[in-house]
């Protein structure tokens, strides 16, 4: 038969026998598809390190979905604890099914949701270290989703953001390759926010420290965010030297094991800690026109009032 994968706008066709349920191949060609219709405003959330199937993880998911966003996008660790194909369902789709469309899935993992309904995929994941424990590497996770790209590393645009979800693996590091990417990528971006999410920090006080691998020249490049997971709390970070990019971590969205803020403080001469929080369980609303995004940091023990706002405005 011949299989659709449809976006707004584009149709992936391949095929396939009829009983085959195996992930079909995305064609590298179609990085940066334009998956939404443009548009001058988005509105999404970010979550992370959040695939437990924990009490904590599906009431961030009830918060997330109550306010209604067009997407998820999230930084990684999205199906504890070793990213096999048994527990993602559980850990993934009964919280974020919705949003999920997936129809190249093994039959037993499709999800019937919303997003399925419309034929839109609204949920955009970046691969964690325990997603990459499996073996091979990512199977499941790839059998899972249906993404842009190499589904590994990728772009898409929606409203007046880029994103830039890349694949840091299981210790830490962004491939030469995908640097290169992203710096071309980065640097033909006509959108006026560009916005790149993967899971270990390039700056962090938490117990894992900085990761050097996932260092580079983002404000050079022309981002404005970069957001990551690994460490399990809410942090945002200011370089003292450059006021872009926003560096944040939002890795208390579901697994119940909070880390300590300062377990490695940053140089105060290089950085600014200006909120850590690992007190709560929470996750990040943000909501964009074309001269401001404003991220809004909210947890599930204050529905109303959020615990750090930041904006960045053009």
């Amino acid at each position: 038969m011949v299989k659709h994968l449809l976006f707004p706008f584009v149709a992936f066709s391949f095929l396939l026998s009829a009983c085959s349920c195996a992930k079909l191949p995305i064609d590298p060609a179609f990085r940066g598809i334009e998956v939404h219709h443009p548009a001058d405003t988005a509105m999404f959330a970010i979550i992370g390190d959040y695939g437990q199937d924990s009490p904590k993880e599906a009431e961030v998911a009830q918060m997330v979905k109550s306010w209604n966003p067009e997407f998820v996008i999230t930084v990684g660790d999205n199906n504890y604890s070793t990213g096999n194909a048994g527990t993602i369902v559980n850990n993934i789709g009964k919280h974020y099914g919705d949003f999920i469309y997936n129809p190249d899935a093994p039959a037993d993992r499709v999800c019937n949701g919303k997003a399925a309904a419309d034929k839109v995929n609204r949920f955009f994941p970046a691969p964690g270290n325990h997603d990459n424990y499996s073996l091979p590497a990512l199977k499941p996770y790839l059998d899972y989703f249906t993404l842009p790209g190499d589904e590994r590393n990728y772009d898409f645009t929606w409203g007046p953001v880029h994103f830039f979800s890349l694949n840091t693996g299981a210790s830490g590091n962004i491939a030469s390759e995908t640097k290169d990417w992203l710096k071309d990528k980065l640097a033909q971006s006509g959108k006026p926010f560009k916005l790149v999410y993967f899971h270990h920090p390039p700056f962090s006080p938490g117990p894992h420290g900085n990761a050097s691998g996932t260092q580079l020249p983002y404000a050079d490049w022309g981002a404005d965010a970069v957001l990551a997971g690994h460490e399990h709390f809410y942090v945002r970070v200011t370089n003292n030297n450059s006021a872009k990019p926003a560096y944040m971590i939002i890795g208390n969205s579901g697994n119940e094991n909070l880390y300590a803020c300062n377990a490695n403080p940053l140089d105060p001469n290089r950085f600014t800690v200006n909120i850590c929080d690992n007190s709560h369980f929470g996750a990040l609303k943000v909501t964009v026109t074309n001269n401001k995004m404003l991220f809004e940091y909210f947890t599930v023990d204050d529905l109303v009032h959020p615990k750090d706002v930041y904006a960045i405005t053009k």
